[in-house]
């Protein structure tokens, strides 16, 4: 059965100076979950000190405000910024501004990626608004991929960022072989999981197990934005008992990349620079 809730009733734990953690997906709320994601809130000027252990992969996603990661380089991450992070990726993220941080991480990445050992996963940082849009083929939904195979180097886990206009509805559809979970940025609507229909709005957490059907829509007064995490991030879609290729898809959008190499602490980094189309 779907889990859901708002933000504003999980507690903010004190981790440091300034600094606050909301724990929205935990082995104690999804037994067996393959991932974990927190909500961080950092006042300006506030830092803390992270560190990616060998086993797991993490992700971080600046929801407001301003923040930067320091290594050996120091990147900017205003808000719609994205970095995905390697194992052994350690860190200081610090705040310009009060930020609001999505925490994502897989703790045993070799269990839901068996080729995790082999293929080392690679460091990624990304704007969600300039990057590749894919656009559905039956309306004007679309979605934006922040962490895929072809990306990062790893089926452990997948994310993208869904853009709703208003009076959007998706096909019922459910995964195998995967459990996944919503995050509401902005806007709302209705979320339908099996049998159950409730309204969602931003800041609303909402886990689907595996094989749960369900379907988000908008209403016809305001967009929606919302993440999805996908664990792993290789598994089968269907629609019904219909398979996904025979459902509507997404178009890649008018819009090119370049990529651009650094050296991270040994490994290559690979950072997306979008090209501006006429």
């Amino acid at each position: 059965m779907a889990i859901t809730f708002n933000e504003t009733s999980v507690t903010k734990r004190k981790i440091g100076a300034g600094v606050t953690r909301q724990r929205l997906l935990t082995p104690e709320l999804v037994n067996n979950t393959g991932a974990l994601l927190d909500r961080l809130a950092l006042t300006a000027d506030a830092s803390m000190e992270f560190e990616v252990s060998a086993k797991s992969l993490a992700w971080l996603h600046v929801l407001e405000g301003e923040a930067t990661l320091k290594t050996l380089y120091t990147d900017p991450m205003p808000k719609n910024h994205s970095a995905f992070l390697q194992p052994g990726y350690r860190a200081t993220l610090s705040a310009g501004t009060d930020a609001s941080v999505l925490y994502a991480e897989i703790p045993d990445a070799k269990r839901l990626d068996p080729g995790f050992s082999s293929i080392p996963p690679i460091f990624n940082l990304l704007n969600w608004t300039r990057e590749p849009v894919l656009k559905s083929q039956s309306d004007a939904r679309s979605r934006v991929a922040l962490v895929t195979p072809e990306l990062c180097h790893t089926a452990a886990m997948k994310i993208e960022m869904l853009i709703y206009p208003p009076g959007s509805k998706a096909p019922t559809y459910h995964y195998e072989g995967a459990e996944s979970f919503v995050y509401i940025v902005s806007g709302s609507g209705n979320c339908r999981a099996s049998e159950r229909s409730f309204p969602v709005r931003q800041g609303d957490f909402i886990y689907f197990p595996d094989r749960e059907p369900h379907h988000l829509a908008t209403s016809d007064k305001c967009e929606m934005r919302f993440l999805v995490f996908y664990a792993p991030g290789e598994r089968s879609r269907r629609f019904g008992l219909t398979r996904a290729k025979k459902a509507p898809g997404y178009q890649l959008g008018a819009i090119l990349t370049v990529m651009r190499r650094r050296k991270i602490k040994g490994s290559d980094a690979h950072l997306r620079r979008p090209l501006a189309v006429p």
